[in-house]
Parts: structure tokens; sequence; C-alpha cells
């Protein structure tokens, strides 16, 4: 499944689409990253991200080794997050299972965000609540550095935007006669697809 598909068909945080994409961004938009927070800059660079679970799974045990929580998958995920929902650490190198964990914090976050639970004040509008949102995020993770990195990803999109859509997605293929895989359905149903919505419209079944 790739990562626009995983965002669209698993997020539980759907108010804030880009929001989730920024932060996957930061994870270089790879399923099996895997965030070390003591990395070792000895010889000017950092070793290259892993490409399967193996590989990720054995660069988060070396991290934990060394007495380091790992960050892992797309949404830079605790370990503890995972077991919370019963999952084990190979999950969370599942695109769908890692936003899903990770967007169900967001959202409890943008809950407390808007009624100014845990001490906070409340917020007023959207640009403030994914602001209040990232921080409760990026602190939750113990990464203050995810704050300036996704608000600067986030302002480099707005200048020059791709909304995330469905028909970007590999659910669909670009073109009837396109290869077919196993992330792609096996008929092509753009036909099917409704007439988008209208924004005022989408804003109300989304309060």
């Amino acid at each position: 499944m790739d990562v626009v598909t995983a965002i669209l068909a698993c997020s539980l945080y759907p108010t804030d689409d880009a929001l989730v994409h920024a932060i996957a961004a930061n994870a270089h938009m790879n399923p099996y990253f895997v965030y070390d927070p003591t990395p070792d800059t000895a010889d000017g660079e950092l070793p290259a991200d892993p490409h399967s679970a193996a590989q990720a799974l054995a660069r988060a045990d070396e991290v934990t080794a060394k007495g380091a929580k790992p960050l892992l998958g797309l949404l830079e995920i605790p370990p503890a997050w995972l077991a919370g929902f019963g999952r084990d650490r190979r999950e969370a190198f599942d695109a769908c299972v890692n936003v899903a964990i990770g967007t169900a914090w967001l959202a409890a976050f943008g809950t407390d965000c808007a009624r100014g639970g845990h001490g906070l004040p409340r917020v007023r509008g959207p640009r403030d609540t994914r602001a209040c949102v990232l921080r409760r995020y990026a602190d939750a993770i113990e990464m203050p550095d995810l704050v300036p990195v996704v608000t600067r990803e986030l302002e480099l999109r707005a200048k020059s935007p791709k909304p995330l859509a469905v028909i970007d997605s590999g659910l669909f293929p670009t073109a009837p006669s396109g290869p077919w895989g196993p992330n792609r359905i096996f008929a092509p149903v753009t036909s099917l697809l409704l007439p988008p919505e209208e924004p005022s419209k989408r804003g109300e079944a989304r309060r």
C-alpha cells in the first residue's frame, strides 16, 4: 500500500490530511523508516534507511540496544503506542497500522486542543488547532525537532499545493491499460466515483 492510499484509507484524523502527510514526509515517505535519537555521525553520514520489515526491525533493535527509544514507520510512532493497541513491533512497518495508530493519537490531541484540556488554552481556528496538535504529537514522541520541520513542510506545500486525492493513490491505475499489481484493485472503477463535494458541505460533514 502506498503512502497516499494509507493516509486516505487508514487515517483516523481526517480533518487534517495535510498534517498527516507532512509527518510522513519527515519519515522520508518510507514505511520502514526508523528514527534513532542518538545517531552515530562520526563518519559524517547517517546510515541508509531500511527498505524492508526485516531491515527495519534490525535497526530498531540496534537503537533499543543502545538504551534509546526508536520511532517507527511513517508517523514515527514509539513502540509503546503499538503495545497500547495490542500490536507487535513488526506491525509498525505496516503502513495502514502505523497510520491508524498515529492518527488515533492525533485525533485525541485534536480533541484536547479544541476543548482546552490538560491545561491547554482553547484554540481558535484550524491554524491554531494544527499548531497545538503538532506540538502535542512532537512532545508525545519526544521529538521536539518535529515541529519546525513539519511546519516548514506545510509552508512549502501551501505554496505549491498538491492535495491528496483518492484518484492519486495506488487504488487506481493511471490508465485502464496500465500495469496491475498487488496494491491495485482489479477493475478500473474511476467512472464510479461520485463528483467531489462542495467545500462547504465537506466542512460541515467533518464537524
